[in-house]
């Protein structure tokens, strides 16, 4: 005995599915159950008169489904009981024992699927039994059960599908009406997206008849307006079909979500939770491959950004601690954390470009756990400074071989300048600090050779002429205003260079000036000796010791003055400096001069103010 289950329509949104959509909801909408009298009369009207009497002990019809795209049990087929129905027989035809109104059946809910599945479909089948053919009924039963018995995991579900086998066999028994009633979940997670995939429609009929064409039109339009379901009002209204039992099979896919986490959450404690929540789920098949590995990267992820917070407490703690060298360390400790989360967070980013499951799902939420580590690096000066450094880091690592401008190398360089880092050979002991040290290297070394190479060749071998002297001026200005260290350095040597050959020539001439000098100073001792004299005979034969007038009296005390710096000049002439440093010699040939000067001129000032003093000219 015959039912056919002919497929009216069919509908699948237009929305791309892509593989992160990967569970499956399925619900079951029957209609017109009570048509399914005319179905059996029909069969039986249409049957011989030799095969009517097998209707004569119709006991049951039995409407069951397997899903054919979704192996949600493994290999083996699993048939989903959805109703049984008691048929009565008396002279005016077969009537099956239906309730008016049967809700719609959910018979499972979020259920993993493989990524290849991207069309589900279904074998639905209605069967009728007699009291003669009870065996094969419970034949069926048997299979499935036996079918169960061989699954080796989703346990869980498997219980529930063989409740509802017992009760199918306690209803029939009975003669009562079945309808499924345990939706299969194995993913009790709330945090979904779930959208309609696919609807179709199949009208039960006798295997003879034709199926009246279904009018659509209504129901098209409420499908593709109504992403998120439908109520079974609406659906019945817009399928307007009233001539044959007909089940509606609504498929929706929900898309894989995360758990979302902020900063303040994400402890070691709450990573390893988040570890084990996600190695279950994937032992137990609810996650599919490459949600799994998206997992898994991200729990890497979160590490390393508990690193970073672990570091930046450090830091914290410790900054007060008045030591420059212990604070560098811990600063840059920090700085190390966050530039492996940013470097991780960029990798993952170019890995998985074209992956949709780290494009839709997963790139936000390294976005959001960044937002968290640059608010982090906000807290103070030097963070703001450390988070600059990691960036121009970030894109210097990028552009390993792109020539830069004399500005934009000054800019770079500013930016790796900004942090007060630990000694050279703490940084070169570690990964970060080794770029560092490679890209100031590379900065350096080209902005060096672009603005100061040919000046400090220049310099080193020119010879020290005021002219070279004001040009050494210019390029030590110049190497002031420059963030490049081994360029001021280069160019500091090179002027110490020069300052040395000028500091040798100065030198000489102070040399040369010392021997003048001493020629002028023996000479002069002799002449302010004999002055002085002349102009004591002068002082004593002209003016009386006891009736002196007053300006002579002055002019005798400058005289007396004169002759105590004849001999401080005479000592400062028979003592030069032990060592011939340009400093010193130039302080004394300094004095010499000044004591020489002062002198001619007191002696002068004593013959213009007294004529009669001028003899001994």
């Amino acid at each position: 005995m015959q039912i056919d289950t002919r497929l009216g329509y069919n509908y699948l949104d237009k929305f791309e599915f892509t593989d992160e959509w990967q569970y499956l909801s399925t619900d079951m909408y029957l209609f017109n159950p009570s048509k399914f009298s005319r179905v059996i009369n029909e069969l039986e009207q249409g049957t011989t008169k030799a095969r009517r009497r097998d209707y004569i002990n119709l006991e049951s019809l039995f409407i069951s489904a397997q899903l054919k795209n979704a192996k949600l049990f493994g290999q083996e087929p699993v048939v989903y009981p959805l109703y049984n129905f008691s048929i009565d027989n008396s002279k005016q035809g077969y009537t099956t024992t239906t309730s008016d109104n049967i809700d719609a059946i959910r018979i499972i809910d979020k259920l993993p699927l493989a990524a290849d599945e991207r069309n589900i479909d279904a074998l639905v089948e209605a069967k009728l039994f007699t009291s003669d053919s009870r065996e094969l009924f419970f034949h069926l039963i048997a299979n499935q059960l036996t079918n169960i018995s061989k699954q080796v995991s989703l346990q869980a579900a498997m219980l529930s599908l063989v409740g509802e086998f017992g009760n199918l066999i306690r209803n029939s028994a009975q003669r009562k009406e079945y309808k499924f009633s345990s939706t299969i979940r194995l993913y009790e997670g709330q945090n979904f997206d779930t959208r309609l995939h696919s609807v179709r429609v199949y009208v039960f009929v006798p295997s003879f008849a034709k199926i009246p064409a279904l009018r659509t039109a209504r129901l098209t339009e409420l499908l593709s307006s109504s992403p998120q379901g439908f109520e079974r009002a609406k659906l019945e209204a817009a399928l307007a079909y009233k001539d044959y039992p007909v089940l509606v099979v609504a498929n929706y896919k929900s898309l894989y979500r995360m758990d979302a986490l902020t900063g303040s959450e994400i402890t070691s404690e709450t990573i390893e939770r988040r570890r084990v929540r996600i190695e279950n789920a994937y032992g137990a098949g609810l996650v599919n491959d490459d949600a799994y590995k998206q997992e898994k990267f991200f729990i890497e992820f979160l590490r390393s950004f508990a690193d970073l917070k672990q570091k930046l407490n450090s830091y914290q703690l410790n900054y007060k601690n008045n030591s420059p060298e212990a604070n560098a360390k811990t600063l840059f400790a920090v700085i190390q954390e966050y530039k492996r989360l940013k470097t991780m967070a960029s990798l993952r980013d170019q890995e998985f470009s074209r992956n949709s499951t780290y494009q839709r799902i997963f790139k936000n939420e390294y976005e959001s756990i960044l937002a968290n580590a640059d608010g982090y690096m906000e807290s103070d000066h030097n963070l703001k400074n450390g988070k600059e450094l990691v960036n121009t880091l970030l894109v210097l690592d990028r552009e390993q071989t792109k020539p830069y401008t004399q500005p934009q190398r000054e800019f770079y360089l500013s930016r790796l300048y900004s942090v007060e880092l630990p000694s050279k050979d703490y940084l070169t002991s570690t990964l970060e600090g080794e770029g560092i040290s490679r890209h100031l290297n590379r900065l350096e070394t080209a902005q060096y050779t672009d603005l100061f190479a040919r000046d400090v060749v220049r310099l080193r071998d020119a010879p020290p002429t005021e002219e070279n002297v004001s040009f050494r001026n210019s390029v030590l200005e110049k190497a002031s205003t420059t963030k490049c260290r081994s360029c001021r350095d280069e160019v500091q040597q090179a002027a110490r260079q020069f300052n040395q050959r000028l500091e040798e020539q100065q030198l000489q001439q102070e040399r040369i000036k010392l021997q003048e000098l001493n020629q002028q100073v023996e000479q002069k001792i002799f002449a302010y000796l004999k002055r002085d004299d002349c102009l004591d005979t002068i002082f004593k034969t002209q003016y009386p010791a006891d009736a002196l007038p007053d300006f002579i009296q002055r002019l005798y005390e400058k005289k007396v003055e004169l002759r105590k710096q004849v001999t401080e000049l005479d000592n400062l002439y028979k003592a030069p400096p032990k060592e011939l440093k340009l400093s010193l010699l130039k302080e004394h040939n300094q004095r010499l001069a000044v004591r020489l000067k002062l002198l001619d001129q007191g002696y002068a000032d004593i013959c213009t103010a007294e004529k009669t003093l001028c003899g001994c000219d």
